[in-house]
C-alpha cells in the first residue's frame, strides 16, 4: 500500500491508494493488528484484470463489515459482536475459500452474518471499492501495523500461533506500520512511526510452603528482567518481568520450578502480556501435592501486577497437623482415651492400623442418628476440665476444627462431624449434689438415666428428657422439654451456674454475678456457640409422694395385620388435648404430649369409595400431596397420649374420665405405672415411648398384646429397641398460645398423605408426630421479669410440633444391612418429612433447637433472640474466628 498526503488548511488527511493486482481473489488471508476507538475503512485490494476485490472495515459501534466481489457474486459479511473500537490492540484475521468468509478476532473465530447478491452487470459493484479524497469521513481512524494479505488460507493452528508469537513470524509484506491522522489535527503529516511500548509484569508470590524451588526453564534474551533462579519457602517476594522491545504486541513468559530437596515437588508459571489489558492473564499449574492460587491486581496497557500463593495441598497440611495435634496430647491424655483409626508416625509420614484399632474407631463414630455417618479425624475422650482445655487448646494451635460431644443424640449429627477432632465428654459424667441447697453440679456428659437414678435416690429431680441415654449437656442447652415440663418448665430455667472453657482456653464459672448474659444465653439458646461446658449447676425439687406416668390409646392398630380399629376422630382428641393443657384445673398434669400417627391415603381413598360406592376424585391439597373428600371432622388416626401425673390412682382415674370418657372421648387402652419413678430404678422407668415407637412390640402375637392390653395398668414390660440408636429425620414447629384452631385441618392433611405407604409399620417404618406440651402453671404464673432469665424464644408458644420418621431399630432389622425391605420407602418417608417442614399450618411459627433439621434456618430456631445471642457471642466467648461452630450455632 502507499500513501500520499493531502493537505488543507483546517484538516489534513492520509488518502488510500488502492494496491492493484493481477490475481483474482479465489483464495487468500488478510491480516493486521489495529487499535482504534472510532473505526473507519481498514483496507481495500482489486484485481484489475478479472474485475474481483475485497474491502473491510470496521463501523461506528466497533463491528467487522467486510465485501468480496468475485465474478458472479458480491459476499457481504458482519460481525454479531461489535466493540472492536475500544482503544485497544487487536488482530483481525479474514480468511475467505468457495465462496464463504470466516473472521478472527485476537485467533478466536467471531460469527458473522452473511449474504450472496448475484451481480447483475459485469462491473457494476467494482466502483464500490474505490476510495478516492471524496471519502474522506471513511478514512480508517487510527493505528495499524503488519498489514498483509496471503493467496492461502491460513488455519486456526496457524492463526492463534502467530497471536501467540508474533515477534517470532516473518512478515510476507513490506508493510510498515502507518498510522492514519484523526480528522481536524492541527497539521498535516504524512506517516507517523510508533515504537513499540516495552511491558511489564509485578509477580508477588507467597511461597507458602517448606521448599525451596529451583530454577529449570533457562532464562531468554527476549526479557531484560524475569523471575529468579530460586524462590525461597516461606517468604513473600516480590519480582518484575520486562520484556524487550522485540515483544511487541504482547509477550508469552514461561518458567518451570522444582523443588529442590523434592524432584517430584513442581510448579509452571505462565504469563501471557498483552497490550489489550482484558486479555492478560497469569497462570500457575502445580502437582496434586501443592495447591495454588493467582489474582491479578491490575491490568493496563503496559504492565500487570497479580499476586501468586503457592501452598501445600490442604489434605497434606492437615495430615501434618493432625500428626502434631496428636504427639501433643499424647503427653496429657491416655492412649486408650485417644481413638482414631490408625497409629500415625509423623517422622516416617505413614500410618499403621490394626483390624480391632479400626473396629473401635468405626464404633466410636457412630452417632445416634444412624442416617448419617461422620469420619472425625480423631474422638478424644476427655476426663476432667483440664483434659478439655488441653484438647480444645491444640486443636486451634494447629489449626484443627472440633466437635463437641457428650451424649451424641443430636439429629443432625453435628456432635460428631468429619475430619474435626471430636471432644468427647462422655466419661465426665460427676454427679455431686449439695444437702443444703439441692443444687445438683452435674458432669457434661452424664446421661438422663444415670442422672435421674441419683438424684432419685435422694428423693430429689430435675426437670429431666423422656429418652434415657440423652447427655445433660445438649439437652439443657437446647432447652430442655420433658415429663415435667407443665409444672417446673423446661430444664434450662433451673440452670443456675456453668463452668465453661471459653474461646481462648481460659475456664469460668458465670453465674446471675459473672457475666450473666453469657449464662443467659446457655438457657436455651443452643449448645456449642458459646464455648464448651464442662459442668452444669442445676437447682433440683423435692419428688412428690405419688408420681404416676400413663398412656391413654384412641384408635388402636389390630396386633396381627396392624390395620386401624377406627373408633374416635383425631379433629376432636387434638381439639380436647389442647383444652386439656390450657385448662388451669389440671396442675396434677405434670407434663403430656400427644402422638398422632401418620395415615396413607390410599387406605382413606379406599375406605371413602368403598362408603360412598363410587370413584373419588382428587384435588391438591396444601402439603403437595393429594387429598380426596377429605373431612376433617371425621378422619381417624391412631393417637396416644402420655402423661405425668402426681397424685394417686384414683385422681388419675377421675382426670381421664372427666375430661375424656364423659364427653365421649373414651380410650380404647389406659395404661398407667403406679410407681413412677420413686424408686432406686428412676432410670430405667423413663418414658421412652413418648417419642420413639417399638419394633419389638408390634412383633408380639397377637394373643400376648392382647392379654397385656386388657390391664389397666402395665407391669413393668420395656420394650429396648425405643432408646437403641437408629437411623431417622425430624423437623418441627411451634403452636400458637391458644393452640392451631382453623391449623387442626392443616395439621390432619399433613398426616394424611400419599408419601406414607400402607405397610410401613411392618416393616419397622414408623412416621408420626409428636405435640409435647409446654402451656401449664410454670409458664402461665411466672412473672414478667422470671420471663427474661432464659434464652428460651418460646415460652408464650402452647407445644411443640415434631414430625418423626424412624426405621431400623431393632437387632433383626439392622442385621439385613442393605438387603431390607425398608429401604423401597425410605425416600418416600423423607419427602413426607419435607413436605410437613413446608406446609402452610396456620397460628404455627418458629422451630425447636433439640429436634434439629439442617434446613430450618438458625434465625428461625432461635426466634427474637437471635440478634441478642450473635451479639453475646461476640461479647463474651473470646472466639473471634469461631471456632465454636456447627451448621447451626450461633454465628
Amino acid at each position: 500500500m502507499k500513501h500520499k498526503p493531502t493537505s488543507t488548511k483546517e484538516t489534513s488527511v492520509t488518502e488510500i491508494v488502492l494496491p492493484i493486482g493481477t490475481c483474482p481473489l479465489d483464495i487468500f488471508t488478510f491480516q493486521c493488528w489495529l487499535k482504534t476507538t472510532h473505526g473507519g475503512h481498514i483496507y481495500q485490494y482489486v484485481s484489475e484484470p478479472t474485475q474481483t476485490g475485497f474491502s473491510v472495515q470496521i463501523n461506528s459501534l466497533g463491528h467487522i463489515e467486510c465485501a468480496i466481489n468475485t465474478t458472479l457474486l458480491r459476499i457481504e459479511a458482519i460481525s454479531t459482536l461489535g466493540g472492536l473500537n475500544d482503544d485497544h490492540w487487536h488482530l483481525l484475521s479474514i480468511c475467505y475459500q468457495y465462496n464463504e468468509i470466516k473472521c478472527y478476532i485476537d485467533s478466536e473465530i467471531t460469527h458473522i452474518q452473511q449474504q450472496h447478491i448475484p451481480l447483475i452487470t459485469d462491473g457494476a459493484s467494482y466502483s464500490d471499492f474505490l476510495l478516492s479524497n471524496k471519502h474522506i469521513d471513511a478514512i480508517f481512524d487510527g493505528s495499524i501495523i503488519d498489514t498483509t494479505l496471503l493467496n492461502r488460507c491460513l488455519s486456526d493452528a496457524e492463526i492463534f500461533d502467530y497471536y501467540q508469537y508474533p515477534y517470532q513470524q516473518k512478515v510476507i509484506t513490506e508493510n510498515n506500520l502507518h498510522i492514519y491522522q484523526k480528522r481536524h489535527s492541527d497539521h498535516g503529516e504524512t506517516v507517523n512511526f510508533i515504537k513499540p511500548k516495552r511491558q511489564e509484569v509485578m509477580l508477588i508470590i507467597f511461597n507458602d510452603t517448606e521448599y525451596d524451588f529451583k530454577k529449570l526453564t533457562p532464562s531468554s534474551n527476549l526479557f531484560l528482567k524475569q523471575l529468579p533462579n530460586i524462590i525461597p519457602a516461606n517468604e513473600r517476594c516480590a519480582y518484575i518481568i520486562e520484556s524487550s522491545n522485540e515483544c511487541w504486541p504482547h509477550f508469552i513468559y514461561q518458567v518451570d520450578y522444582i523443588a529442590s530437596e523434592c524432584s517430584d515437588i513442581k510448579i509452571s508459571v505462565d504469563i501471557f502480556k498483552s497490550l489489550t489489558p482484558y486479555r492478560s492473564t497469569v497462570h500457575i499449574n502445580a502437582v496434586d501435592e501443592l495447591e495454588s492460587d493467582c489474582l491479578i491486581n491490575q491490568s493496563t496497557e503496559t504492565r500487570l501486577s497479580a499476586e501468586i500463593r503457592i501452598s501445600e495441598n490442604t489434605v497434606i497440611t492437615q495430615a501434618k497437623h493432625f500428626m502434631h495435634f496428636l504427639n501433643e496430647v499424647r503427653s496429657y491424655i491416655r492412649a486408650e482415651n485417644i481413638i482414631t483409626n490408625g497409629r500415625y508416625y509423623s517422622e516416617q509420614q505413614f500410618l499403621v492400623s490394626t483390624g480391632k484399632q479400626m473396629i473401635n474407631y468405626q464404633l466410636a463414630c457412630q452417632l445416634f442418628n444412624r442416617r448419617l455417618q461422620k469420619r472425625p479425624l480423631a474422638i478424644i475422650k476427655c476426663t476432667s476440665t483440664h483434659d478439655v482445655k488441653v484438647v480444645y487448646k491444640a486443636a486451634i494451635d494447629y489449626n484443627l476444627p472440633i466437635s463437641v460431644r457428650s451424649g451424641g443424640h443430636d439429629h443432625e449429627g453435628e456432635s460428631g462431624q468429619t475430619n474435626t477432632i471430636v471432644i468427647d465428654l462422655s466419661n465426665m459424667d460427676s454427679i455431686e449434689i449439695d444437702p443444703i441447697s439441692g443444687i445438683a453440679a452435674i458432669g457434661p456428659g452424664t446421661t438422663i438415666a444415670t442422672l435421674t437414678t441419683a438424684l432419685a435416690k435422694k428423693g430429689l429431680m430435675i426437670p429431666h428428657s423422656t429418652t434415657a441415654t440423652v447427655g445433660i449437656s445438649g439437652f439443657i442447652m437446647g432447652g430442655g422439654w420433658g415429663p415435667w415440663c407443665r409444672k417446673y418448665g423446661m430444664c434450662c430455667e433451673s440452670l443456675l451456674q456453668a463452668e465453661i472453657v471459653l474461646g481462648i482456653g481460659e475456664t469460668q464459672v458465670i453465674s446471675a454475678a459473672n457475666k450473666p448474659e453469657l449464662l443467659w444465653a446457655l438457657k436455651g439458646g443452643g449448645g456449642l456457640s458459646y464455648g464448651i461446658v464442662t459442668r452444669f449447676f442445676v437447682q433440683t425439687f423435692p419428688l412428690p409422694p405419688n408420681l404416676l406416668k400413663f398412656e391413654l390409646e384412641w384408635n388402636c392398630y389390630q396386633p396381627e395385620t396392624q390395620t386401624l380399629i377406627e373408633t374416635t376422630p383425631t379433629m376432636r382428641l387434638l381439639e380436647r388435648w389442647e383444652e386439656t393443657i390450657n385448662a388451669d384445673n389440671t396442675s396434677c398434669l405434670l407434663g403430656t404430649n400427644l402422638k398422632i400417627q401418620t395415615k396413607s391415603l390410599a387406605s382413606t381413598m379406599a375406605e371413602a369409595c368403598s362408603k360412598q360406592g363410587a370413584e373419588l376424585t382428587q384435588e391438591p391439597n396444601r402439603i403437595g400431596t393429594c387429598i380426596t373428600d377429605f373431612d376433617p371432622n371425621s378422619i381417624k388416626h391412631n393417637c396416644v397420649m402420655y402423661g405425668h401425673w402426681e397424685g394417686n390412682l384414683a385422681s388419675l382415674e377421675y382426670f381421664i374420665n372427666s375430661q375424656f370418657s364423659e364427653v365421649g372421648l373414651k380410650p380404647d387402652r389406659i395404661r398407667i405405672e403406679p410407681l413412677g419413678g420413686l424408686t432406686q430404678a428412676y432410670g430405667e422407668q423413663l418414658m421412652e415411648s413418648w417419642n420413639r415407637e417399638s419394633f419389638q412390640c408390634l412383633q408380639q402375637s397377637q394373643a400376648a398384646l392382647q392379654a397385656w392390653g386388657q390391664n389397666l395398668q402395665m407391669k413393668g414390660v420395656k420394650w429396648q429397641d425405643l432408646s437403641q440408636p437408629a437411623p431417622h429425620r425430624v423437623t418441627s414447629r411451634l403452636a400458637d398460645q391458644t393452640g392451631l384452631k382453623t391449623g387442626h385441618i392443616n395439621l390432619l392433611e399433613s398426616l394424611t398423605s400419599t408419601q406414607t405407604l400402607e405397610g410401613n409399620r411392618q416393616l419397622g417404618l414408623f412416621t408420626y408426630v409428636t405435640l409435647n406440651a409446654i402451656a401449664g402453671d410454670f409458664y402461665r404464673k411466672i412473672s414478667e421479669s422470671q420471663q427474661k432469665q432464659s434464652a428460651f424464644p418460646y415460652k408464650e408458644k402452647a407445644y411443640i410440633i415434631q414430625y418423626q420418621a424412624w426405621w431400623n431399630a431393632e437387632l433383626e432389622e439392622k442385621a439385613q444391612l442393605h438387603d431390607n425391605s425398608v429401604y423401597t420407602r425410605i425416600n418416600r418417608a423423607l419427602d413426607w418429612i419435607d413436605a410437613c417442614r413446608d406446609a402452610d399450618i396456620p397460628n404455627t411459627s418458629g422451630a425447636f433447637i433439640s429436634y434439629k433439621d439442617k434446613t430450618i434456618p438458625t434465625s428461625v430456631y432461635f426466634a427474637q433472640h437471635y440478634a441478642q445471642l450473635q451479639r453475646i457471642k461476640g461479647a463474651y466467648c473470646q472466639d473471634p474466628l469461631n471456632h465454636f461452630r456447627s451448621r447451626k450455632s450461633i454465628i
